[in-house]
């Protein structure tokens, strides 16, 4: 359930989130728009998110590891070309992260607003990416 928020002042610009699960990526794009997001683009297929990014100006990206049957790790290569910064938020270990994105940050499903928000503070920030 979405806290009853007040924008912060922050805007992240165009986030653009990455899940097959709808319920989950309709209460993140909530959240992020209450936040001040300018923005919020849900794919819920790597291949409709790397479309997406070749045509659009992405700020941040929030990817769910598997989707479907598929995984984003193609897609976060193509972030990282990109130098979008981004995190995964998996209910996936550290071992489901293909070993070239481990240094990666990664929130852990199920996760809170308060920890949605620090994630995307950090990486905005520049925190917590190795890029």
């Amino acid at each position: 359930m979405l806290l009853n928020t007040q924008s912060d002042g922050s805007s992240f610009g165009t986030v653009l989130i990455v899940e097959d699960e709808v319920m989950v990526s309709i209460m993140i794009e909530d959240f992020l728009l209450d936040l001040g997001a300018s923005e919020v683009i849900t794919c819920t297929s790597p291949n409709e998110a790397e479309a997406t990014i070749g045509k659009r100006a992405i700020n941040c990206a929030i990817l769910d590891v598997k989707i479907g049957g598929a995984d984003s790790f193609g897609l976060a290569d193509a972030l990282t070309h990109r130098d979008v910064p981004f995190f995964f938020a998996t209910a996936s270990g550290p071992e489901a992260i293909a070993e070239r994105h481990r240094h990666r940050p990664i929130l852990a499903k199920p996760f809170s607003n308060a920890q949605l928000l620090e994630f995307l503070h950090a990486t905005m920030s520049g925190q917590g990416r190795d890029c």
